[in-house]
C-alpha cells in the first residue's frame, strides 16, 4: 500500500491540533496543584476574590482529619497534637481546626482552616507559594516557604492571613 506523502503532509498537521489537549490556565494549573495537596476529598475550591493565595473550600460531609491546631472564636491558636490523646473526635462547630501542610517538591504550603456547619466541613486554604520555574509573579515569596529554618517567617504570614476564618467562624454562631 503506497501512501501518498502530499496526503501525510496535509493531514498530520490537522490530526496534531485535533488531539491536542487544552493546557489549563495559569490559575486553573494553580488550583489544581492545591487541590492534589490537600489530605481529604472537597467536593468545590475556588478562589477568594481579592485575597491572593486564599481559596474557599466545601466538602460534602465532615472531615476526620485531626488538626494540627485549634483556633477559637477570638483567634487564639492552641497546639492540638502533643503527647496527650485527643479529647473528641469530632469536630465541634464553634472551633476551627487547622492543618498545615508543607510539600517540599512544589515549595509550597498549605494552612486549612476548617470549619463545621450543618455537619458539613467547609472553610479556607491560605497558600504561601515559593516562587518557583512555574509559578513567578508578584503574589509569590521570593524565599523557601517549605525552608524550617524560615518557620516563624511562616508562621507570621499565616497568622495574618487567618482572619476570613475567624470572620466566619463569628458569623456562623448561632
Amino acid at each position: 500500500m503506497v501512501i501518498n506523502h502530499r496526503i501525510v503532509i496535509f493531514l498530520l498537521p490537522l490530526f496534531l491540533v485535533a488531539c491536542r489537549v487544552q493546557q489549563p490556565m495559569s490559575s486553573e494549573r494553580f488550583a489544581q496543584d492545591v487541590r492534589s495537596d490537600i489530605p481529604f476529598k472537597v467536593s468545590a475550591l475556588n478562589s477568594v476574590p481579592n485575597h491572593d493565595g486564599v481559596y474557599r473550600f466545601r466538602c460534602e460531609n465532615q472531615v476526620d482529619l485531626l488538626p494540627d491546631y485549634e483556633v477559637d472564636a477570638e483567634g487564639a491558636v492552641m497546639v492540638y497534637r502533643t503527647t496527650f490523646a485527643p479529647t473528641h473526635e469530632k469536630q465541634p462547630s464553634n472551633v476551627i481546626w487547622r492543618n498545615i501542610i508543607i510539600n517540599h517538591k512544589a515549595k509550597r504550603v498549605l494552612c486549612i482552616d476548617r470549619l463545621v456547619h450543618n455537619g458539613k466541613t467547609c472553610g479556607y486554604i491560605y497558600v504561601l507559594q515559593s516562587e518557583t520555574k512555574e509559578y513567578s509573579d508578584e503574589n509569590t515569596f521570593h524565599w523557601d516557604v517549605s525552608d524550617p529554618r524560615l518557620l516563624l517567617n511562616v508562621a507570621g504570614a499565616i497568622e495574618h492571613m487567618s482572619s476570613l476564618s475567624v470572620t466566619q467562624l463569628e458569623l456562623m454562631k448561632p
